[in-house]
């Protein structure tokens, strides 16, 4: 644990993986500054659901995403690319990326991440414009 510590460290612990959404807490330093919602994939034949970042520590480098016109951060992970930190409410709006919020709650009836712009942005400015960072993935409980 003492590594959430470490001060140049993200680390995002995910609470509740679910079919609506994998929903978790991201944490900067070990402070909690942001929820999370990313997309889930029913794994074939079974009731399980898998996210396209799996758990362990994957290296984070600066891009840009064209879609949303901003600079953001790819988790760099074998097997896929452009999964981005970016600006989002419910898994829908994601293709495996992180969805970055302030809180929980429910968007169109569905499970979403909320102030998902004031949560973006403060996730960049702890960031700091760093070229790249950190991030320690971990899910805390499967929900089937």
């Amino acid at each position: 644990m003492g590594e959430l510590a470490e001060p140049d460290l993200f680390a995002l612990i995910r609470v509740a993986v679910r079919p609506e959404g994998a929903f978790g807490v991201l944490l900067h330093a070990g402070i909690p500054v942001a929820t999370t919602c990313e997309r889930t994939y029913q794994v074939p034949d079974t009731a399980s659901q898998l996210v396209k970042i799996p758990p362990g520590r994957h290296r984070c480098r600066k891009t840009y995403y064209i879609r949303g016109e901003h600079e953001t951060y790819e988790v760099i992970v074998p097997g896929h690319t452009r999964l981005l930190f970016h600006r989002g409410n419910a898994e829908t709006d994601s293709e495996g990326c992180v969805l970055v919020g302030v809180g929980f709650g429910r968007v169109a009836g569905a499970p979403a991440v909320v102030g998902s712009a004031a949560g973006f942005a403060e996730f960049m400015r702890l960031a700091g414009g760093r070229q790249e960072f950190s991030l320690l993935v971990w899910n805390v409980t499967e929900v089937t």
